[in-house]
């Protein structure tokens, strides 16, 4: 059997990029809620099922934990540059790897916040400074989780991807 080794570069928009798979799923406070089931009688004995009802889930430090795991990553991957300093703006590219089921359940903008809360003070000082925010989740093709991060300070030498982003223009598109 050979092994298959693949050589992946950095996108040169992006100044740092780190990120770790195959480990817990990154929480979001949806995860603190499960829904519950409950039903309400009416005075012929009828049921009916209450919605939107939940109740905390037993796990509440998951999310904390996340925070500490981007934060230790991030001081690492910050090690030589050191915490972009205010007023300087930053873009934050964010690619999640979830399962399928994970896929459907979890809301991207809740994902993103629980990773802005761990870059927070480690890469740049305060998430205001984030000027530019793109993010996908996908499936993996080998079921992990699985995050990778890109943060850059945004400066004319390196405008990051904001300006190839546009959804209208001037002209007639080519």
């Amino acid at each position: 059997m050979s092994e298959k080794f693949v050589t992946f570069y950095k996108n040169p928009k992006i100044e740092i990029l780190f990120g770790f798979y195959g480990g817990k799923p990154v929480p979001t406070k949806q995860d603190k809620f499960k829904p519950l089931q409950a039903f309400e009688l009416d005075d012929d004995g009828n049921e009916t099922e209450i919605k939107n009802l939940y109740e905390r889930k037993d796990d509440k430090n998951s999310i904390q934990e996340m925070k500490d795991l981007v934060s230790e990553y991030s001081r690492e991957a910050f090690k030589e540059k050191g915490i972009i300093k205010m007023p300087a703006l930053v873009e934050v590219v964010l690619s999640f790897s979830v399962k399928e089921k994970r896929f459907k359940e979890v809301d991207i903008d809740n994902l993103s916040k629980t990773v802005l809360d761990g870059l927070t003070g480690v890469a740049f000082e305060d998430d205001s400074q984030v000027s530019s925010l793109i993010v996908n989740k996908h499936i993996h093709d080998m079921k992990i989780d699985a995050l990778f991060i890109g943060v850059t300070e945004l400066n004319e030498e390196n405008k990051g991807f904001s300006n190839d982003i546009k959804l209208f223009g001037e002209k007639e598109w080519e």
